[in-house]
């Protein structure tokens, strides 16, 4: 592996003229100021035209941010702290209250988000998943380790699944569903569409999982061994144990799917996977410090990391695979999301009540890392631990 540090920077070579009369002078002069308010004025930037959720744990509610013109409005109250936030389908989120085993449908048509229904799955719940078509709603239970599928929309539960054991990880493709449990380690992956149900036994809990874009693949992060381990689907064969530089507690694909960035304790970098024809860890990256949660935005391709430790977010471009920003948001970030027209990136910052919005476009890398500019800091309410964006209804 590579352990590579930024170099930003380039040669800036000048051709000086030995000498100039004043009327050349006078004229260049004069056609430069003509240019100068085209040049020099800055787009007003416009916001995304659709609303963050965020879950504000302390407050029991789901804040809401219209990102249009990045005013607060009303929350959700919930009645219990919320821990996650998904987009859903047809202008549809889900919220998970864990503790009352609950998942609340929120709607943002016709006018804003409101909340459709609330429905308890079980006595606890610890996860929630949609499928990326948003037919599938999935929820795993830990007391009585359930595997539980309901109706996206009416919240009705049409399936459970017994577990081995309580879940330590969850995901969806399609109809596809892999679980992760222990204490005695294992992994199921069924298939909704097929009824088709798979089990393999690895050698240490699994405790991060993700399917490939076009689900002929599943990973699993093994933080005990430091491996990242590729399955094939359906029948959990594995293909290769991927040793890394940093135990895998956060797993993030490119918004084109073709890399996966992994980080987490042991080396202040981000290891870059190759998960299709050349199954690989390409090269591990420095990035910033205690690199941990992470987010990509499509155009342009950037990897936004937020350190564990610290209170700023490293930005990396993925193409030249530099470092070319540290945005210092005061706080630890504990969530990053990007709306999806890559214009906004938008970080949790739970000890502070706050939610950075870092205006993507206007990155600009240089040889300081001081190209990312904070566009502002919104108070969302009391422990914002998670965000998701939705659009607003046309």
């Amino acid at each position: 592996m590579i352990f590579q540090k930024v170099a930003l920077g380039t040669a800036d070579d000048r051709v000086v003229p030995s000498a100039i009369t004043r009327r050349a002078w006078l004229t260049a002069t004069a056609a430069s100021l003509a240019y100068l308010p085209v040049a020099c004025a800055r787009k007003k930037p416009t916001g995304y035209p659709g609303y963050a959720l965020i879950a504000t744990a302390a407050d029991h509610s789901v804040a809401i941010v219209d990102l249009l013109n990045f005013r607060l409005l009303r929350p959700i109250a919930l009645g219990s702290a919320p821990t996650a936030v998904l987009a859903g389908p047809a202008h549809h989120a889900y919220a998970l209250t864990p503790e009352t085993g609950t998942v609340h449908l929120i709607n943002t048509s016709p006018v804003e988000p409101k909340l459709a229904r609330s429905r308890k799955l079980a006595p606890h719940l610890s996860a929630i998943r949609t499928s990326d078509d948003g037919r599938h709603l999935f929820a795993v239970a830990p007391n009585h380790p359930a595997l539980i599928e309901a109706d996206p929309l009416t919240l009705e539960i049409l399936h459970t699944y017994k577990l081995a054991g309580p879940p330590l990880a969850l995901d969806s493709n399609g109809p596809l569903v892999a679980v992760s449990t222990g204490p005695e380690p294992a992994i199921e992956l069924r298939n909704r569409a097929t009824g088709g149900h798979w089990v393999t036994r690895p050698h240490a809990p699994i405790h991060a999982l993700r399917f490939r874009a076009d689900a002929a693949m599943l990973l699993a992060a093994n933080p005990a061994d430091r491996l990242l381990t590729a399955l094939a689907v359906p029948n959990l064969a594995t293909i290769a144990d991927l040793p890394l530089a940093m135990q895998p507690d956060h797993l993030c694909f490119s918004a084109d799917a073709g890399q996966l960035f992994v980080s987490g304790p042991g080396v202040e970098g981000v290891a870059i996977v190759f998960p299709y024809d050349h199954l690989e860890v390409e090269q591990t990256l420095l990035a910033g410090r205690d690199p941990g949660f992470m987010a990509c935005s499509a155009a342009p391709p950037f990897l936004f990391v937020a350190s564990e430790t610290g209170t700023d977010i490293c930005i990396l471009n993925i193409d030249t695979r530099k470092e070319i920003g540290l945005v210092d948001i005061g706080q630890r970030a504990t969530y990053i999301a990007i709306t999806p027209d890559s214009q906004w990136a938008l970080a949790c910052a739970e000890a502070s009540g706050q939610m950075a919005v870092i205006h993507i476009p206007a990155i600009r890398g240089n040889r300081l890392r001081s190209g990312a500019a904070l566009f502002t800091m919104l108070g969302v309410g009391s422990r914002p631990v998670h965000v998701a964006v939705i659009p607003a209804a046309a």
